[in-house]
Parts: structure tokens; C-alpha cells; sequence
């Protein structure tokens, strides 16, 4: 369900406010505010009288009251913003206007080609989970979003009002908008920007205690029942789990466990992003990106009492942490929960394994300053046998709607050309900053756009080797009233990877090449095979 006054273009009616507040006061539908007015407002009657004016002092437009008629768009999914939203009185709606759905190539029959047979061909295509079950599929009933409430995904739509902070990790992070906000009411909001949300955050207990609660009773129960294994809580124990977890704090590069030190406590993260490390002779090796609504701590607590890695806040990081005694009565209390994480675990831990396995100190300099370290599936063009004949880069664009997931480019390695395509990266960034949490890594270790992808391109941006590209598709939605039946045909973007033409067998880059010159490999085992003759062009 999107709501009903979105036109055409999937825009609000009205227009949305320019990212240049302008030099008028406040800039459109805004009005600076002064350490007196400020001081007006309950949130910031603990804050003292001098950091106030010393704000101020640096930057007078580190608050501004706005406000929005019922319709009026407040911010909108996918943009880059740098500033939270307060709101003091009225009503919002929140939700994601993309279709709650996955890209995924479909084979074709294709024409016969003169230089490998039949051409193969897929179309892109929107699907839901319904439609196309994959398999080691997350579950999932709630995406998470950028405010104290998540969305659930049958019905991607719901509410905030007086006294709801929203875009906080907008704010302290700069990570695009995680979803459209818009009035439903007449609304008065404060817009702040990052220092005053901290100096609310250290100096307001006040302000404190009301986002600890509001989580407590609006969010923790939708994180808790997002995770496969607390799935089956009963709402009694959730209550007891209410009043015994804690919000703790990080931020950027603060260790939040380290590998070899007791285990005391399971978390579950709140806000921002957490890389999960290993330490080995051969360096850090990175298992996992974690971002909100996921866990981690659980392997030390059940085995032995010992971390096994080293968690980092990347960013701004809030937890929930659970501490030993209480997750030890937690899954007494419920075995089948205990049997569910165990199992879990045994999968991190069989995938961490995997990871580790090909792990050795290769005297290639080059070979990590490249990034092949990181490759698990690269995709190589033997020099000695290519005749730049784009076989490879015409059968990738035939088999995917024209837009090619390859680029014949790149670095060199030996006599080989380590073409631009997904790599399936042991370290993956791209995972870092999604404001949905809708890229994921599978335990095979192969990159995963989910259902709830909004089309904000993060991902693509954060890809070092550019190789997640955002495909449109044409989708139907109602129009600006209830009355229109006729759907209406408007753009959405989501974001694709390669995905190796899984349905096929074999890459259509490696079937095209007339010559045997494109190669699909693990860099690792490729490269040590070779021998230590192997040197970069």
C-alpha cells in the first residue's frame, strides 16, 4: 500500500524542499531560531544556557523550525540529507515507494550467433519472494528504517507523531534517507543538525530516557521478531526482556568486543553498521557487515565464553545489549531458541571456515595492493588470447536488457586482464551504509540484493570497483486518486550484480568468447597454482 497522493512520477503534489535552504530566514517554510527559543522547547531545558549561545555562535542555522501542511512532503527515500527531524506536534506518514521486490534475470531464447551458437538472453525482471524463493532466503517481516518504528513488509507504511525523532542516522552519518516521510496533520518540526542532536544526546537525560523508551516499547519487539530465531517469543517474556536490556553507545572505530577476550554479552544492534573481524597470521580477514535488526556475540556465549572476533563500530553505533545471565535464562527458559542459535552459529562458524581456508601469506605485493585478496570470483581475459573482439561485453548486454554487468577494463595481473565485474569480495563495503539494510552477503559468500532495495544507489557508490549498477524498471501504481483504477506506469531503480547467470550454468561472458580468453576464477587458488612466477604488467 503507498499512500494515495503520490502523482505519476511517484512525487508528492507539492514539491520537495531544495537541499539549499537559501538566504531567506530558515530558507522555504523554515525560521531560524534563537537560544531563547530554543530553551522554550523541553528537550533542551537540561542543555546549559552557555553551549546554547556557543552553538549558535558558530552556526545560526544549527536549528530550524519548520512547518508542513497536511500533503507536504518532509523528505523523501534515497536522498542524501544532514539533519534529523524533532517533531513537536502532528502527524507523519512514513514509507518506501519502491515495490518490495528483487531483480532477477530470466532466460529467453535467443538468435543463433555466427561465433557460439544460439545466443543466449535473459529479461530483467521485478520479482517478489513469493514468486522467486531464493535459497538461505533471510527472513524478514519488518524492513528497518531510519526512525523509531520499522516498516512491516506486506505493508511498508506507518506513523510518527509528537515528540518522534526521525533521520537520526541521516543526521550523525550522512547515509541517504531510508524512506518518504510526509504530513498528515499540520506539523511543527524542528530540523537540527549533527552537533545539536549529540549535545541532545550527552546533555538531555531527559531526552535520553524518551528514546530509550520509545525503542523499548515501539521497536524492540518488531528487531527481536525480525531474527529468525526470537521469531517465536512470547510477548510475556519480551515484557521480562523490556526492562533488563541496555542501550549502549559507540562511536566510529570504538571496539565494541575483541577476539580472545571473555564473552560477557549478545547484542543486537539498534543503529549503524558493525564489521565483525578475524585476526590470522596472514592479517585481519573481515566475515561480516552487520547493520540494524542483526546480532552478534552469540558464538562466545555458546561455546566456551570466548570471542572469537573483533566487533568495530563503522560508524555512529547503537546496541542492545543482553548481558550473560540474562541471555543464559533466556535460552534455558526456551530450548528451541537455544537449538535455532546454535545451529546459527555452527553456520557463521562453518562460513568463516571457508573464508579462512585459502588464507596464506602470498609474497605478491601487488597481488593485495589490487585487491585480489579480497576476490573469491574474479573475472579474467587472458591478453595472449584476446583479440578486443567485446564478445564477452555484447553477451553480458544481450543477456541482461542491453546493460552489461562488465566493462573490458581494469587492472593487470601476470597476462591477465582482471575485468570490472562483482567480484563477490570478502571485505564487502557495499554492504556498508544501506539505509534499508537491503544488500546482504549469503554463506557461500555471494552478494545478495534483497526485496526492500529502494533504489538509493549507496551501494553503487560504495563498490570500489564499480561493479553494482542501478537498472530502471517500469512499474505500476495508483495515481493521485482513490477513484483511478487504471494503473500508472512510473520508473523505479534497483539496484543489480552480477549474479554469474546462475540460471544458465555458465557466465554468458565466458560461453560468448570465441577464443577461451575470459575466465571465471578464485584468485586465490588460481594464482597460487600458477606459481610465484606470476607478476603484475
Amino acid at each position: 500500500m503507498i499512500p494515495s497522493s503520490l502523482d505519476q512520477s511517484g512525487s508528492s503534489a507539492s514539491s520537495e524542499r531544495p537541499p539549499d535552504r537559501g538566504e531567506e530566514k530558515g530558507g522555504p517554510g523554515g525560521e531560524l531560531l534563537t537560544p531563547d527559543d530554543l530553551s522554550a522547547y523541553p528537550i533542551f531545558h537540561e542543555v546549559p544556557r552557555k553551549q546554547l549561545e556557543r552553538l549558535f555562535e558558530w552556526n545560526e542555522r544549527a536549528v530550524v523550525r519548520r512547518r508542513f501542511r497536511p500533503g507536504e512532503i518532509v523528505c523523501r527515500q534515497g536522498d542524501y540529507g544532514s539533519t534529523a527531524f524533532y517533531i513537536v506536534r502532528g502527524r507523519v506518514e512514513v514509507f518506501i515507494t519502491s515495490p518490495i521486490a528483487h531483480a532477477r534475470s530470466q532466460k529467453q531464447e535467443g538468435k543463433r550467433g555466427w561465433l557460439s551458437g544460439r545466443v543466449r538472453k535473459f529479461a530483467t525482471l521485478l520479482l517478489s519472494a513469493r514468486e522467486d524463493p531464493r535459497e538461505e532466503e533471510e527472513f524478514r517481516r519488518y524492513i528497518p528504517i531510519d526512525a523509531p518504528i520499522d516498516l512491516a513488509m506486506d505493508e511498508p507504511v506507518g506513523q510518527l507523531h509528537d515528540g518522534d525523532l526521525f533521520g537520526e542516522m541521516t543526521c550523525l552519518s550522512f547515509y541517504p534517507r531510508s524512506a518518504t516521510v510526509r504530513a498528515v496533520t499540520d506539523c511543527e518540526m524542528l530540523e537540527m543538525e549533527r552537533n545539536v542532536l549529540e549535545l541532545l544526546k550527552k546533555q538531555s537525560k531527559t531526552f535520553r530516557e524518551k528514546l530509550e523508551r520509545d525503542y523499548r516499547q515501539r521497536a524492540l519487539d518488531t528487531h527481536l521478531r525480525s531474527v529468525r530465531e526470537f521469531a517465536s517469543l512470547p510477548d510475556d517474556f519480551l515484557d521480562e526482556l523490556r526492562a533488563r536490556v541496555e542501550l549502549v553507545s559507540y562511536d566510529p572505530g570504538e571496539v565494541i568486543c575483541r577476539q580472545g577476550e571473555p564473552a560477557d554479552s549478545f547484542y543486537l544492534i539498534r543503529l549503524g553498521f558493525v564489521r565483525v573481524s578475524q585476526q590470522h597470521p596472514g592479517g585481519e580477514i573481515v566475515l561480516a557487515y552487520l547493520s540494524r535488526g542483526q546480532y552478534f556475540g552469540e558464538i562466545g556465549l555458546l561455546s566456551g565464553g570466548v570471542r572469537t572476533a573483533t566487533c568495530t563500530a563503522l560508524d555512529h553505533v547503537e546496541v542492545v545489549r543482553l548481558r550473560k545471565d540474562d541471555f543464559v535464562a533466556l535460552i534455558e527458559r526456551f530450548p528451541a531458541i537455544r537449538a535455532q542459535l546454535e545451529a546459527e552459529a555452527q553456520r557463521r562458524i562453518e562460513a568463516t571456515q571457508r573464508l579462512t581456508r585459502q588464507v596464506t601469506d602470498l609474497p605478491l605485493d601487488d597481488f593485495l595492493q589490487q585487491g585480489l585478496m579480497n576476490a573469491q570470483n574474479v573475472l579474467l581475459i587472458d591478453l595472449e588470447r584476446c583479440t578486443r573482439c567485446d564478445e564477452c561485453v555484447k553477451a553480458c548486454a544481450a543477456a541482461h536488457d542491453g546493460v552489461t554487468r562488465l566493462i573490458r577494463d581494469g587492472l593487470r595481473y601476470d597476462k591477465y586482464l582482471v575485468a570490472t565485474s562483482c567480484r563477490q569480495c570478502t571485505d564487502p563495503v557495499c554492504m556498508i551504509g544501506c539505509p534499508v539494510g537491503s544488500i546482504r552477503r549469503r554463506e557461500s559468500l555471494e552478494i545478495v540484493i534483497e526485496d526492500w532495495c529502494i533504489g538509493c544507489g549507496k551501494c553503487a557508490a560504495q563498490c570500489p570497483y564499480g561493479n553494482i549498477n542501478m537498472h530502471e524498471f517500469e512499474v505500476a501504481r495508483r495515481g493521485p486518486s482513490e477513484r483511478m483504477t487504471v494503473p500508472l506506469p512510473v520508473i523505479e531503480r534497483k539496484a543489480v550484480i552480477c549474479d554469474l547467470c546462475a540460471p544458465l550454468g555458465e557466465p554468458s561472458c565466458v560461453y560468448a568468447c570465441p577464443h577461451q580468453a575470459a575466465l571465471r576464477v578464485n584468485p586465490r587458488e588460481f594464482f597460487f597454482a600458477q606459481g610465484e612466477h606470476a607478476r603484475p604488467l
